[in-house]
């Protein structure tokens, strides 16, 4: 600051004591101190259990609007062409392939496809990737 030419101030706390800093003392802030690491401990617990339950609240509002999809064995479906990473890209590209067939169920929402003439797709495929197919 005095590069600028702004004048060196002395800082209030050390011309004029403040009552926070006349009534400070080292003892009972050590006394405190060691309390506050004593029940450390108490407040972690209490922090988790509050956020558990601020989990389990948030959980159950966002379950509430989620709809699960399942698809049977035999089920005509979609598969999303983004989620391959293969095949056509840009604007004009379509979004859906298919029609292919459930051939198993692995898991939970994870499906094994078929192509209509009986080929195996390579990969097991979430269902957040594939839609019904309705003819």
């Amino acid at each position: 600051m005095l590069a600028y030419g702004a004048e060196a101030v002395i800082p209030v706390e050390i011309s004029h004591s403040s009552p926070k800093i006349q009534a400070f003392n080292a003892e009972e802030n050590e006394e405190g101190q060691r309390l506050a690491l004593d029940s450390i401990d108490e407040v972690r617990d209490e922090a988790h259990s509050k956020i558990v339950e601020y989990q389990k609240k948030a959980s159950f509002y966002y379950n509430l609007t989620v709809k699960e999809r399942f698809f049977n064995q035999g089920d005509l479906v979609l598969r999303k062409v983004e989620a391959s990473g293969v095949g056509q890209k840009g604007k004009f590209a379509p979004n859906w392939k298919g029609p292919y067939k459930v051939k198993s169920v692995h898991g939970r929402g994870s499906y094994k496809l078929e192509t209509m003439e009986g080929e195996e797709i390579p990969r097991t495929w979430h269902v957040q990737n594939l839609k019904i197919y309705y003819i």
